[in-house]
């Protein structure tokens, strides 16, 4: 065959294309695999001289062949050559916007693929989603320390990050203080569900050790698990130096701001003596900045989020009375009525969601600002201002911390549970067999797509 298809047909040859891997998949996992299938029902009846080792020998080669059938290298196989394909369309550049070819050129199928996910975002174009429910975080009821465990499912343009194992993962802590690290960077481990021993129930099974990775607790230190910003923990201070605080440029009304060693959050890795930012509130508007030339890394990943958080004090020293406190990482800001601050710590923590990704909060002249807006009186305290990259987990992001009122260090064994929902193959197959191939997602709709399911 020749000619040059259109993207309707292209879609089509690769439905078609996956319809088949499903159609196989779904036979072995549902009727050969797993308990009481065929294969089962075979090595189960077994006896005598000749048959258990002959026909067990078949089930196992019988099942290896299964296996390669559905096997990430053949779905791959299956899609590179529909992105090929593609890569003629993206050539093609849609009137009135010059920009929409970028790509076109590769001949990696991985870039291609990029490409491709920007072209169908630019043009409004979807595939099904897996509709998966991604779970939060539930601490074990037996923890001794305290904190809170996110995570990140969204991408840059809020599509679903759908290339992810659907299972159960736990966030198990197993290093702590006593046994070698800082307190308040303690190490845990995520491991996932039981996977499969091959390709075979993969849909049913989980990631097992493939997504075991370790996770340090953030703090406003250096080191493991440590903050990107110089000075976080407001530690470094000089109250005659210009500026007060080491890497924190004054930029409005620098007069009001000191240090506090008596309202303090705790004690910063790295540091002998915890303390904290205390803000005058007397003097009207009071801003603080550190830009990006003087954090502890002066360059960002593009492709990666990142988390923003302080811990904020309006009752320390004379209660703090109007306005509102702010935290800005470039063009992105969370406010805060100091009117609806607690009594105690509160976290201030800039939203993990779509504007956590660096192109979202990029700007010229990248900066991390503190502000206390309008006050009228009293002192505020910010503490443990920890800025940071999520951590990159089984196609999604987490980012564990301490955020209680009282921090409590955790101890190993304290423990996270993370459980998703959904996801099934059946539920969106050119979604399902793109993760498979090791391609990752494409943008997804729970309602009608435009890339029409096998």
């Amino acid at each position: 065959m020749s000619g040059t298809p259109t993207q309707g047909e292209i879609e089509a040859q690769w439905a078609d294309a996956i319809d088949i891997l499903e159609t196989f998949r779904n036979l072995v996992d549902d009727t050969m695999a797993g308990n009481a299938g065929k294969f089962d029902n075979l090595l189960q009846s077994l006896k005598g001289e000749y048959t258990p080792a002959e026909l067990s020998s078949f089930v196992a080669r019988f099942r290896n062949g299964c296996s390669g059938l559905m096997s990430p290298t053949l779905a791959r196989s299956v899609i590179a050559p529909c992105l090929f394909e593609f890569a003629a369309l993206l050539n093609s550049q849609p009137s009135g916007d010059a920009t929409e070819g970028f790509g076109a050129g590769y001949r990696n199928p991985s870039q291609l693929w990029r490409a491709l996910y920007e072209y169908m975002h630019s043009q409004t174009q979807t595939v099904e989603s897996r509709n998966i429910t991604f779970g939060s975080a539930t601490a074990g009821g037996s923890n001794t320390g305290n904190g809170a465990l996110s995570r990140l499912n969204v991408d840059q343009h809020g599509y679903a990050m759908e290339a992810v194992t659907v299972e159960r993962k736990m966030v198990r802590c197993r290093q702590d203080s006593s046994t070698g690290v800082r307190p308040g960077s303690e190490v845990f481990e995520v491991i996932g569900d039981a996977s499969s021993y091959d390709n075979v129930l993969r849909s049913t099974m989980g990631s097992g050790a493939t997504s075991n990775a370790v996770l340090y607790s953030r703090h406003a230190g250096g080191g493991n698990g440590g903050s990107l910003l110089n000075n976080g923990s407001f530690a470094d201070y000089n109250s005659g130096g210009t500026p007060k605080f080491t890497a924190w440029t004054e930029t409005a009304n620098g007069a009001q701001i000191s240090q506090s060693t008596s309202a303090t959050y705790r004690t910063t890795p790295g540091s002998s003596t915890p303390a904290s930012l205390e803000i005058d509130g007397s003097s009207g508007t009071v801003t603080i900045t550190q830009p990006l030339t003087a954090m502890r890394r002066t360059r960002l990943d593009a492709e990666r989020p990142y988390f923003l958080r302080a811990m904020v004090k309006g009752d320390g020293g004379t209660a703090a009375s109007g306005g509102n406190f702010s935290l800005s990482l470039g063009s992105q800001t969370v406010t805060q009525a100091v009117s609806g601050l607690s009594a105690g710590w509160n976290e201030v923590i800039l939203p993990i969601g779509q504007n956590s990704w660096f192109r979202n909060f990029n700007e010229a002249d990248l900066s991390v600002v503190v502000e206390w807006t309008s006050p009228t009186s009293g002192t505020l305290n910010v503490a443990d201002l920890v800025f940071a990259p999520m951590d990159f987990i089984d196609g999604g992001y987490f980012c564990i911390r301490q955020n209680a009122n009282s921090p409590i260090d955790w101890l190993v064994d304290d423990l996270f549970v993370v459980e998703d929902a959904g996801g099934a193959p059946a539920t969106a197959k050119i979604q399902y067999w793109a993760w498979v191939a090791g391609f990752g997602y494409l943008p997804s709709t729970t309602g009608t797509p435009t890339f029409v399911e096998p």
